[in-house]
Formats: structure tokens, C-alpha cells, sequence
């Protein structure tokens, strides 16, 4: 797997030699006596195995390779290093049952034949970094960060490999340790910008930038990706050029300012075209975000995001991000109470989300679909002039269905829907149990996602805070004014509410009868009574 991306590639077929299982077969003394034709046979096929990055077939040939890894480690440790290695690596990607535990061994004897190799830095890093990635899948973040402070101490930071460090960057990032992350950046920052590469460089400015940008400091976010920027133009790689363009696109329509962030994406829509870039899809996605932002541009994002779906679905796009589009695409819907289409759209996500294997993010990706379609039945309701019992049951079927679901997957908008449609149907015990739900999961707990898109923010995000009621948060400023009065229970309409729940908490004087007030005054205030 040498220095290239380690993710395997399923799609290229296996190709083991037919008598590689005559040298699994030859006698031990055979193997050991090498080298000789059976096990230079075998480890011939054990590397292209590694070059085309097939994980199953490495693994295939594990019991095998582990034996003549142990009978090199006196006379060509680096080559049993290496065997080590790559066998690490494969039981790390392919994620079975007890990989992990497997994988730490495998990279453990790396590290020793690495050393006792002498001179070999690039294995060495490879297997330390490769430890460091398994121990924070384990959990063990601090031991993680130990050791990749220690190969920083004893090799030099200029002597590490590039990849490895972004990817074990990548590894603290997928298990949500954003601050670890960019940790492990600044520690190589100097060598990044004097001795890594054109492309090493342009990959980690953009890993970065997009760890900024998780802690919504787009600001900082900016800086990296007009580095990876420069860098692109410079060296004329078009690739990270477009994904700089997208990225600071992305930016600054987060910020508010939308005029540069089409600009940006507009740039970059024109080199993926050039180049026939199925990427592209990802740009008219990010465009259409940044139109249904703005107050009477619900039509032109819809036209965008229906672009996206239509190269989604004749690419190679996961489930998760046809899914995550189709929300998107149904929101806009109901922002121009297109209701009938924007159902179809979500019922089209979760037929996909029933599919998917991976049974946490199958119900991550129901849980949302569900209770966007519970939320489209309750705005339809709430947009026609006469009661409506058949869709406000249909909009309670699709709440609870996601109620239903484990409860970590859903955000606390969703007891906020429940408690209106059980007081549409004049239910007043459960809609003023689920307000109250509402309500002590926002201020309590705090929410951990932006109330304007419901992004879920890292727990270190820098987050807007609205400076009335202390409760709702936001990515942005841009999205703190844009919640302030979009939509029928916009924040200028939640904001009293939330402010005087509060102090209640704050106060623990509250009574069952003011609850039962506070509950009361806020359905009268917001809902039409007449509904009842």
C-alpha cells in the first residue's frame, strides 16, 4: 500500500495466482530456506495484493505472510515490517469483529522491525501512526496523541509521512475530536509549509480548513483554503483548485455573504465541466444552499438541487448523500408550500434510508426523514384555511415514527412538532408534555446543532448565542438573522418562550398550574385556537 491512499478499492478484481496455494502448501522448510521459488512466489502475490489495495486478499493470505514476516525478522526486518504493515492496514479498513485489537499487534511489530531495521523513518512512521489511528478508534485519544508526540521527538517531524499524518488527522475528525485534529496540524505545521510537497501540502491546508469549519470559524477556515488555493494555481492541479473554490463557497455563504460564495461556486462548476467532473454535483448542491438562504430564491436552489439529484443518481453517490439531498430539496419544497412535492422527496430518502445496512446510520438518516415528513404534514395543516383531522393524524404518524426511533437520533424540534399536532387534536397532556420535552432539552442540555439548518456542531464549535433568551445557537451570525423571522414558529416567535423557561429552571420555583399557564398561553399566542 506503500504511500498512496490506503482505502481499499473493492471494485478491482483479485488476481492470486493459482500456485500461490502450492507455495501455502510447501513444506515449512521450504518457506524458511528462502529465498526460494515458493516464497518469493508468495510474496510477489502478497504485494500486488498491496498495490491494488485489496484488503480481502491480503487477509487471505495472513497465516501465510505472518510466517515468513517471522522468518525475515533477523535477515530483512524491513521486509517484515512492511508484511506487518500492510496487514495492519487491511484488518483496520475491512472493520471486522476484533480487527482492531489484530491490527494494534501488527502495527506493535512494525514499529519493532522498523527500528530494528535502523534508518527506515517512513516505516517507522507508518507503523506508529498506524498504532495512534487504532488507539483512537479504541478511545484512547490521550495514548494517541503520546505516541505521536514520541515519533515527533525521536525521527523529526520532516522525516514523518505526509499521508499518514493526514490521515491519522482524519481518524480524530470521523470520531468527532476536532481540537485533537488540528492539534496534530499545528504540530507539523512549519514542515507542512517548508518540506511537504505541492499536493501533501494542498491536502492538508484543505483538511484544515474543513476542521475550521467544523467549529464554524469560517473566518480561520478561509485563510487555509486560499493557501490550497494559491498552491492549485500555481502548480496548475485543477482538482484542488475546484476544492478550494467549493470550499471557500461553502464559507462564505454561511457567513452571509452570498454574492462571493455563488461567485466561488460558480468558478469552480466551470473547471469541473471542463473536465467532466462528477464532482460537480457537490457544486450544485452547495449553490443551492446558498439560494434557499435568501428571502425568494426557494426556486432557483430547488432547480439546483434537482441538478444534483439527477447527476447523484447517474453517478456512483452514496445512499447517505442521495438521502441528505433529498432533505435538502424537500425543504426548499415546503418553503414555497410546494407540500405534495416536498412529501414525495422525503418519501423517495426514506425508501432509500429502509435500505441501507449499516443499521446506525439507517436509523440516523430515518430518524431525520421521518420527522421531516411528520413537519411537512403539520405546515400543510397549518397553511389550509379549514380543520383537516386526516392530515393532522398523517403529520402525528410520521412524528412519532421518528419518536420511535432510538433517541439520539432525533434534535428537540421534534417534541416541538409533536406538542402542536396533539393540541390540534386536543390532546392537551401529551402536547403539554411534549412542549415541556421541547423545552428542557433546549435550555438544559443546550441544543448541539444550529436552529436555523440543524447542522450538529462540534461541542468546541464556536457558536452564535442569542443574546435574549441565552438558549438558541447558531453556526452563524448569517444564520442567526435568518432564523430571527423565517418560518411559521420562527425564532422571533420562540424567543419569549424559551427566555422565560429559563428562568424558571434557573429559579426551580416552578409550579405544575404556571407550566400548565406558560403551556397554555404560548398555544393560544402562536396557534389558532379555532383548531381545538
Amino acid at each position: 500500500m506503500g504511500k498512496k491512499s490506503r482505502r481499499p478499492n473493492r471494485n478491482k478484481p483479485k488476481d492470486i495466482p493459482a500456485v500461490a496455494s502450492t507455495a501455502v502448501a510447501a513444506p515449512r522448510q521450504m518457506i524458511t530456506s528462502a529465498p526460494d521459488d515458493a516464497a518469493a512466489l508468495l510474496i510477489a502475490t502478497f504485494s500486488q495484493l498491496c498495490v491494488s489495495q485489496d484488503c480481502e486478499g491480503i487477509l487471505e493470505l495472513e497465516s501465510e505472510m505472518s510466517g515468513i514476516a517471522r522468518t525475515f525478522e533477523s535477515s530483512n526486518p524491513g521486509l517484515a515490517g512492511s508484511i506487518n504493515y500492510n496487514l495492519g492496514t487491511a484488518h483496520t479498513f475491512l472493520g471486522r469483529e476484533g480487527g482492531i485489537e489484530e491490527a494494534t499487534v501488527y502495527f506493535k511489530k512494525t514499529i519493532e522491525m522498523a527500528k530494528q531495521a535502523g534508518n527506515n523513518d517512513i516505516l517507522l512512521s507508518d507503523g506508529m501512526l498506524g498504532l495512534a489511528q487504532c488507539y483512537v478508534k479504541m478511545g484512547r485519544a490521550q495514548e494517541a496523541m503520546d505516541l505521536h508526540k514520541s515519533l515527533c521527538d525521536e525521527i523529526g517531524k520532516e522525516s514523518m509521512n505526509p499521508v499518514a499524518i493526514v490521515e491519522l488527522a482524519g481518524v480524530f475528525l470521523k470520531n468527532s475530536k476536532i481540537s485533537r485534529a488540528l492539534e496534530i496540524f499545528e504540530e507539523h505545521l512549519e514542515a507542512i509549509e517548508s518540506s511537504w510537497e505541492n499536493q501533501n501540502q494542498c491536502l492538508a491546508y484543505e483538511m484544515i480548513a474543513s476542521l475550521y469549519c467544523k467549529k464554524n470559524d469560517f473566518a480561520e477556515s478561509n485563510v487555509y483554503f486560499e493557501r490550497q488555493l494559491s498552491i492549485a494555481k500555481e502548480t496548475n492541479n485543477v482538482t484542488f483548485e475546484a476544492s478550494a473554490l467549493n470550499g471557500l463557497g461553502f464559507n462564505y455563504g454561511r457567513m452571509g455573504d452570498y454574492g462571493k460564495a455563488m461567485a466561488y461556486l460558480e468558478e469552480a462548476l466551470v473547471i469541473e465541466s471542463e473536465r467532466g467532473d462528477d464532482r460537480k454535483g457537490l457544486t450544485h448542491c452547495a449553490m443551492g444552499d446558498v439560494l434557499v438562504a435568501q428571502e425568494g430564491r426557494e426556486k432557483e436552489a430547488i432547480v439546483m438541487y434537482q441538478k444534483c439529484v439527477g447527476l447523484f443518481e447517474q453517478g456512483n453517490a452514496t445512499s447517505e448523500a442521495l438521502i441528505l439531498l433529498f432533505l435538502k430539496l424537500g425543504q426548499a419544497c415546503r418553503l414555497i408550500e410546494a407540500w405534495d412535492d416536498a412529501i414525495a422527496t422525503l418519501e423517495k430518502g426514506l425508501w432509500i434510508a429502509e435500505s441501507i445496512e449499516d443499521e446506525r446510520l439507517g436509523n440516523q438518516l430515518k430518524a431525520r426523514s421521518t420527522q421531516d415528513l411528520g413537519n411537512t404534514y403539520l405546515e400543510k395543516y397549518e397553511s389550509l384555511p379549514e380543520r383537516n383531522d386526516e392530515l393532522i393524524r398523517k403529520a402525528l404518524f410520521w412524528s412519532e415514527a421518528a419518536f420511535h426511533l432510538p433517541k439520539e437520533f432525533a434534535n428537540f424540534a421534534l417534541f416541538l412538532d409533536l406538542a402542536q399536532e396533539h393540541y390540534f387534536l386536543g390532546d392537551l397532556e401529551k402536547a403539554h408534555a411534549a412542549l415541556k420535552r421541547y423545552l428542557d432539552g433546549s435550555v438544559r442540555l443546550g441544543p448541539s446543532y444550529c436552529q436555523a439548518c440543524y447542522q450538529t456542531c462540534a461541542k468546541d464549535a464556536i457558536m452564535e448565542k442569542c443574546s435574549v433568551c441565552k438558549v438558541a445557537r447558531y453556526c452563524s451570525q448569517a444564520h442567526s438573522v435568518h432564523a430571527w423571522k423565517k418560518g411559521r414558529l420562527c425564532h422571533k416567535v420562540m424567543c419569549p418562550l424559551l427566555k422565560r423557561w429559563r428562568k424558571f429552571t434557573e429559579s426551580k420555583g416552578t409550579t405544575t398550574e404556571l407550566c400548565d399557564k406558560v403551556f397554555n398561553d404560548f398555544f393560544e399566542r402562536v396557534l389558532d385556537s379555532k383548531r381545538k
